[in-house]
């Protein structure tokens, strides 16, 4: 891969600041990117009429990462709210009763 000399001076630089080498610095960063745009495919299919956990399985992306990220941007569900409260009680309430009273509270 070729890259501009400012951009490798960057990422040694910010390899020094961790104490890695550019190889350990240039993985993080393409994974970390690989992440995030996993989590915006999901988020275009979620507005374009796919349920958060369907979008969330074809794309790949971590469904809490998905679910935290529309709650940042401040987007509201399409879907009904009972179908949506299924959904996160199914993903994210499994054996924990505090959090399923918390999501059947969600109005």
């Amino acid at each position: 891969m070729r890259m501009k000399k400012d951009t490798l001076d960057e990422l040694d630089r910010i390899a020094a600041l961790l104490g890695v080498d550019r190889a350990t610095i240039v993985r993080k960063i393409i994974d970390n990117g690989i992440v995030q745009q996993k989590v915006e495919v999901a988020i275009d299919l979620y507005l374009k009429g796919d349920t958060l956990e369907r979008a969330a399985n074809i794309s790949g992306a971590p469904l809490w990462d998905l679910f935290e990220e529309i709650k940042r941007r401040g987007i509201t569900s399409k879907f009904d709210i009972e179908q949506e409260r299924d959904t996160y009680i199914r993903v994210f309430g499994k054996e924990n009763k505090n959090l399923i009273d918390l999501i059947k509270e969600i109005k």
